[in-house]
Protein backbone atom coordinates (compact mmCIF):
# COMPACT_ATOMS: atom_id res chain seq x y z
CA UNK A 1 0.00 0.00 0.00
CA UNK A 2 1.56 3.70 -1.04
CA UNK A 3 0.64 7.08 -0.04
CA UNK A 4 -1.62 7.47 -2.93
CA UNK A 5 -3.90 4.09 -1.37
CA UNK A 6 -3.67 6.27 2.09
CA UNK A 7 -4.67 9.50 0.73
CA UNK A 8 -7.66 7.43 -1.78
CA UNK A 9 -9.04 5.20 1.61
CA UNK A 10 -9.17 8.44 3.72
CA UNK A 11 -7.21 6.74 6.45
CA UNK A 12 -5.20 9.88 7.36
CA UNK A 13 -6.53 13.23 8.79
CA UNK A 14 -6.24 16.38 6.27
CA UNK A 15 -2.60 17.39 8.81
CA UNK A 16 -1.14 13.88 8.21
CA UNK A 17 -1.66 14.49 4.65
CA UNK A 18 -0.31 17.90 4.29
CA UNK A 19 2.72 16.94 6.46
CA UNK A 20 3.18 13.84 4.18
CA UNK A 21 3.09 15.54 1.02
CA UNK A 22 4.98 18.68 1.90
CA UNK A 23 7.89 17.08 3.51
CA UNK A 24 8.22 13.88 0.60
CA UNK A 25 7.40 16.16 -2.34
CA UNK A 26 9.09 19.34 -3.51
CA UNK A 27 7.19 22.39 -4.32
CA UNK A 28 7.17 23.56 -8.29
CA UNK A 29 6.90 27.37 -9.12
CA UNK A 30 4.58 28.39 -12.07
CA UNK A 31 6.10 31.63 -12.17
CA UNK A 32 9.70 30.40 -13.14
CA UNK A 33 9.30 27.91 -15.92
CA UNK A 34 8.16 24.80 -13.47
CA UNK A 35 11.45 24.81 -11.42
CA UNK A 36 11.40 22.63 -8.26
CA UNK A 37 11.34 24.29 -5.18
CA UNK A 38 12.40 22.51 -2.26
CA UNK A 39 10.37 21.52 0.53
CA UNK A 40 9.67 24.26 3.44
CA UNK A 41 10.68 21.78 5.80
CA UNK A 42 14.31 21.39 4.47
CA UNK A 43 14.32 25.19 4.65
CA UNK A 44 13.22 24.72 7.85
CA UNK A 45 16.01 22.24 8.84
CA UNK A 46 19.05 24.20 7.14
CA UNK A 47 17.58 27.69 9.15
CA UNK A 48 18.07 25.04 12.48
CA UNK A 49 21.55 24.20 11.60
CA UNK A 50 22.71 27.85 10.76
CA UNK A 51 20.69 29.27 14.22
CA UNK A 52 22.67 27.00 16.29
CA UNK A 53 25.59 27.82 14.68
CA UNK A 54 25.10 31.48 14.82
CA UNK A 55 24.06 30.84 18.93
CA UNK A 56 27.70 29.11 19.23
CA UNK A 57 29.19 32.02 17.51
CA UNK A 58 27.57 34.66 19.58
CA UNK A 59 28.07 32.66 23.21
CA UNK A 60 31.53 32.10 22.06
CA UNK A 61 32.43 35.66 21.44
CA UNK A 62 30.20 36.72 24.70
CA UNK A 63 32.47 34.33 26.68
CA UNK A 64 35.61 35.44 24.87
CA UNK A 65 35.06 39.20 25.82
CA UNK A 66 33.62 38.74 29.03
CA UNK A 67 36.35 35.85 30.91
CA UNK A 68 38.89 36.87 28.26
CA UNK A 69 42.19 37.50 30.48
CA UNK A 70 41.27 35.12 33.01
CA UNK A 71 40.78 32.09 30.76
CA UNK A 72 43.31 29.34 31.19
CA UNK A 73 44.39 27.09 28.44
CA UNK A 74 41.75 24.47 28.35
CA UNK A 75 39.32 27.34 28.40
CA UNK A 76 40.65 29.45 25.66
CA UNK A 77 41.22 25.82 23.33
CA UNK A 78 36.93 24.89 24.34
CA UNK A 79 36.28 28.68 23.28
CA UNK A 80 38.20 28.37 19.94
CA UNK A 81 36.49 25.18 19.42
CA UNK A 82 32.98 26.43 20.02
CA UNK A 83 34.10 29.26 17.70
CA UNK A 84 35.27 26.98 14.92
CA UNK A 85 32.31 24.46 15.32
CA UNK A 86 29.76 27.74 15.38
CA UNK A 87 31.71 28.99 11.88
CA UNK A 88 31.42 25.60 10.34
CA UNK A 89 28.00 25.16 10.93
CA UNK A 90 26.95 28.76 9.61
CA UNK A 91 28.92 28.08 6.75
CA UNK A 92 27.62 24.47 6.09
CA UNK A 93 23.97 25.84 6.27
CA UNK A 94 24.46 28.70 3.89
CA UNK A 95 26.39 26.58 1.32
CA UNK A 96 23.77 23.89 1.18
CA UNK A 97 20.91 26.56 1.03
CA UNK A 98 22.45 28.21 -1.80
CA UNK A 99 22.85 24.62 -3.49
CA UNK A 100 19.20 23.17 -2.65
CA UNK A 101 17.49 26.78 -3.57
CA UNK A 102 19.52 28.14 -5.57
CA UNK A 103 18.13 32.10 -5.31
CA UNK A 104 20.19 33.04 -8.29
CA UNK A 105 18.62 31.36 -10.31
CA UNK A 106 14.80 32.42 -9.59
CA UNK A 107 13.71 35.26 -9.36
CA UNK A 108 10.34 36.60 -7.90
CA UNK A 109 8.50 39.23 -9.86
CA UNK A 110 7.16 42.08 -8.12
CA UNK A 111 4.81 42.96 -10.76
CA UNK A 112 3.20 39.19 -10.65
CA UNK A 113 0.85 38.90 -7.82
CA UNK A 114 1.68 35.81 -6.16
CA UNK A 115 -1.02 33.69 -5.78
CA UNK A 116 -2.75 33.19 -2.41
CA UNK A 117 -1.63 30.01 -0.20
CA UNK A 118 -3.81 27.60 0.79
CA UNK A 119 -4.03 26.87 4.46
Amino acid sequence: MDLTDWLAEGKMTPAQECIIIESSYRVTDDQNGGAKQPSKLTQYGLAMVGGAGMTLLILGASIGVIYGANLDAESTHSLGLMLVVGFFLLILAIGFWLAWVRPFERFDDINMPAEPERH
